[in-house]
């Protein structure tokens, strides 16, 4: 064999069925029979790549095996697609045990090359784990390819081998996949397909097929996901940046098409408690779904193989969070101008601010899943702390922190000890000191927001249209100006703003974490007080002013 062939003499005759043309003195091959399926969508009108596809198109008029007339009719657009002989060209299904997951999957032999870098089903972008050998990250469908006989193996669900169906080769497979999630999710939309119906339009094929039609019944259900998983093997460059309630924060580089940098949140422990961490990943798709342009993206989710911990694949928002950006450009941001736009913004969800932790997200209403109250107590309702469930009221209620934080650069309560005296006060009606500066009508708003009674607090839709009128019809316009003329000489006294602020008190946690044992050890010192305790907790009514907030 002559592997240095300065000059190649082409050869149709004699070569496996799959090639155009192999070269008779280094058995090179020149060109495959087999063409991309979106080969004219994706070079144009190329004269070389048309007059080629134009040329096997020609020699397939008749098969080659059996030399039948593949179609005898005359439309101009039939005769230029491809076609596959349907008596020679066999297409079979039937079922594969996976030892992994424990269940039968279904599996279709192709007797061509799947060369699509997309699934079928969803039109996700496939993940390769080498190069005849890729899978789908949202349904899990795997896409095994023999070099061999250039034929397909398409299983659905994962499994850790797959074999030609015509050279019996075993080839392994490794996509380091998680089989609870892959049981609990991609199973039942997998269960969706149209395999029952795809074995009758096999049977009454006549002739010939097309190769990008004969696959299309049977997907017609699968829906793309929100959020896929992805290999941790693909993650390099880990650093922690940040610690949470949950867990850990870290930056990455994901390894994918193109590099990106990301943020991986790991939930430490997670493994312990998997259905609870899969009941909330699915509301967190759902809200995805219906706010994606609020929510920092999730790309996707994967498993450390070490800790066997669960993480979330995030977006790096590389300008930070709302905290930093205050107390980096505090002095910039006046009253009459950047405040209201910034807090008008958020209320109504604008897509420069998202969301960028759902903190495990739960739908209104309902209790974690084993009756602890998670989260950081400035920003949480005192209803909560009485027993009562978290709910859209409640996120009023931190919303007003969020109002209260803009005016000073700094986060609520953060120069005392975050524990059951800290929860006592909050019950006992004790909000952040209000600034010298601040409005009237800003501070009526966030009184009303901070009310102690979750019924008297206003609606989102009422935040939003108050800020709508302070921001762009100047109402109380006046009233804004004064307020940012004391602010520039609180600032020029130093009187004012997160760089001349008391310092942060050592056990402020501002991260989320369980507060049961704090609310009970509160509701024991604090039972004999001048607050009565009933069989809910705490109960006292904080009356706030609101009269002057839509003047």
């Amino acid at each position: 064999m002559d592997l240095e062939c300065n000059e190649h003499e082409i050869s149709r005759t004699k070569v496996p069925q799959s090639i155009q043309e192999c070269c008779v003195n280094c058995v090179r091959i020149l060109c495959f029979k087999q063409l991309n399926r979106n080969i004219i969508s994706y070079y144009g009108p190329d004269k070389n790549i048309l007059t080629l596809y134009n040329k096997v198109i020609e020699s397939e008029k008749y098969c080659k095996l059996c030399g039948k007339s593949l179609y005898q009719g005359t439309d101009s657009e039939i005769m230029k697609q491809f076609k596959l002989c349907s008596d020679c060209y066999l297409i079979s299904s039937g079922c594969i045990e996976s030892t992994l997951v424990k269940k039968q999957f279904s599996i279709l032999y192709l007797p061509w090359w799947h060369d699509g870098t997309h699934c079928d089903a969803c039109d996700s972008m496939c993940t390769y784990i080498s190069d005849c050998q890729k899978y789908c990250a949202n349904c899990y469908i795997f896409y095994t390819g023999c070099r061999y006989c250039l034929t397909t193996n398409i299983i659905f669900g994962p499994v850790y081998k797959s074999q030609c169906k015509k050279c019996k080769r075993i080839s392994s497979i490794n996509s380091e996949f998680d089989d609870f999630i892959f049981s609990n999710i991609a199973y039942d939309n997998l269960c969706k397909l149209k395999l029952a119906e795809f074995s009758k339009i096999i049977k009454n094929i006549d002739k010939y097929f097309r190769v990008p039609d004969i696959l299309s019944p049977i997907f017609i259900k699968i829906e793309k996901g929100v959020i896929e998983w992805i290999p941790y093997s693909q993650f390099t460059d880990i650093k922690e940046i940040a610690k949470g309630g949950y867990g850990i924060i870290y930056k990455a580089t994901w390894l994918r098409c193109i590099t990106e940098i990301v943020v991986l949140k790991r939930f430490e422990k997670s493994k312990n408690m998997a259905k609870y961490f899969l009941n909330e990943l699915k509301l967190y798709q759902q809200c995805c779904k219906k706010y994606s342009g609020r929510i920092i993206k999730t790309y996707g989710f994967t498993k450390d193989s070490e800790l066997n911990d669960y993480i979330l694949v995030m977006k790096y928002a590389s300008e930070g969070d709302l905290h930093k950006y205050l107390q980096k450009n505090f002095t910039k941001i006046t009253w009459n101008n950047r405040k209201l736009h910034i807090l008008w913004k958020i209320s109504r969800g604008n897509y420069r601010w998202r969301i960028g932790d759902l903190g495990l997200s739960q739908a209104v209403n309902n209790k974690s899943f084993n009756d602890e109250i998670y989260g950081v107590i400035p920003y949480i309702g005192p209803e909560i702390f009485k027993g009562s469930a978290f709910s859209k009221e409640a996120d009023i209620y931190s919303f007003g922190m969020i109002i209260w934080e803009l005016t000073t650069g700094c986060k609520p309560f953060y120069n005392v000890e975050h524990d059951h005296t800290l929860i006592y006060k909050i019950l006992d009606g004790e909000r952040p000191r209000i600034t010298d500066d601040t409005p009237e009508c800003y501070a009526s708003l966030m009184k009303s927001c901070w009310d102690a009674d979750p019924k008297k607090r206003p609606s989102i839709k009422i935040i939003r249209s108050t800020f709508d009128r302070w921001a762009f019809r100047r109402v109380n316009g006046a009233e804004f100006d004064q307020a940012e003329a004391k602010r520039t000489k609180l600032i020029k006294s130093k009187k004012i703003g997160p760089e001349f602020a008391e310092k942060r008190h050592s056990e402020a946690i501002y991260t989320s974490r369980p507060l049961s044992a704090l609310i009970s050890k509160c509701t024991s010192i604090y039972s004999s007080s001048t607050i009565s305790f009933g069989k809910q907790g705490i109960t006292k009514k904080i009356d706030c002013n609101i009269n002057s907030l839509f003047i």
